[in-house]
């Protein structure tokens, strides 16, 4: 499988202002990673909050930001965009209401059609501070032989998503993330690298490099894959440094099963141990 993850820089992202640009931007990537013979691409995450940043001009705030939050607009635009594109799209991620809840939520669109959905488990200070609400599981989806989860921002800090994700069999993590603060490039060491390599799964991770209201956020963009998959042994497939803004690398289950058979990570845990943990119980379990 190809895979490719976006960037764009915060220059790029102020150069958007209509939510037809944006849409625009996200087809030309689609065509790009296509000319590639990429088989899924991962847009950075708040990408469908800025589209609605786009359509409310006048909101200046997060807090007037979350009062509009509905993310179906863009989710239809891009289903649209899937229709005519063959690729498997995680359209980023973006702010979605359900009766009285406000929701950090990402998803996977084939074939004009939401083929899976994820809700974020673990909130940022600023995420609870605002009255979002958390996500409570974690699903996967199957692919052409590989299973997929999602994870997003803040949820690689945890090590239990991942793991959730890991003992469920995911073999691809796609992540559409943002950050706030000052960037820190050893920040990503502490999240999805790590859980990578203590989970032996591929990753893919797209960062925002843009604002929302008067924030500001960074991300990286990121393939990763297990140490004895890369080159320089540094658990990286492609790496953004300021130089690109789509990275593409070629995933191979079968090298990773190799991996795995040589030293098998999750048949060291203590599985009996993790069904007496309650968000591991039942259909946690691979």
């Amino acid at each position: 499988m190809k895979a490719a993850s976006v960037e764009w820089q915060k220059s790029e992202w102020k150069r958007i202002d209509k939510p037809k640009d944006l849409i625009g931007k996200i087809k030309e990537y689609l065509e790009k990673a296509i000319k590639e013979q990429v088989d899924i691409i991962v847009f950075p995450g708040f990408t469908g909050v800025f589209f609605n940043q786009l359509n409310c001009p006048d909101n200046i705030s997060l807090r007037s930001l979350i009062k509009e939050a509905d993310s179906r607009e863009y989710i239809e635009q891009v289903k649209e965009l899937s229709r005519e594109h063959k690729i498997a799209i995680c359209p980023g991620s973006y702010w979605q209401r359900e009766k009285n809840n406000i929701y950090h939520e990402t998803c996977l669109i084939i074939n004009g059609e939401v083929q899976l959905k994820q809700r974020q488990i673990y909130l940022a200070r600023w995420e609870r501070e605002l009255g979002f609400s958390r996500g409570e599981k974690i699903e996967l989806k199957e692919i052409k032989d590989w299973k997929l989860a999602l994870i997003i921002s803040t949820d690689v800090f945890y090590p239990q998503v991942s793991r959730m994700a890991a003992l469920r069999g995911a073999d691809i993590v796609l992540c559409p993330a943002g950050f706030t603060g000052e960037k820190n490039r050893a920040l990503p060491l502490s999240g999805l690298w790590q859980e990578v390599q203590q989970n032996q799964f591929f990753a893919i991770e797209s960062g925002f490099n843009g604002f929302l209201g008067e924030q500001s956020f960074w991300g990286e963009s990121v393939i990763y894959a297990p140490l004895e998959m890369t080159k320089k042994g540094d658990g990286y497939l492609a790496r953004n440094s300021g130089q690109q803004s789509l990275i593409i690398a070629e995933l191979d289950n079968k090298k990773r099963r190799k991996v795995i058979s040589q030293f098998d990570v999750l048949s060291q845990l203590n599985r009996e141990f993790y069904q007496q943990m309650k968000i591991f119980r039942g259909r946690w379990m691979q």
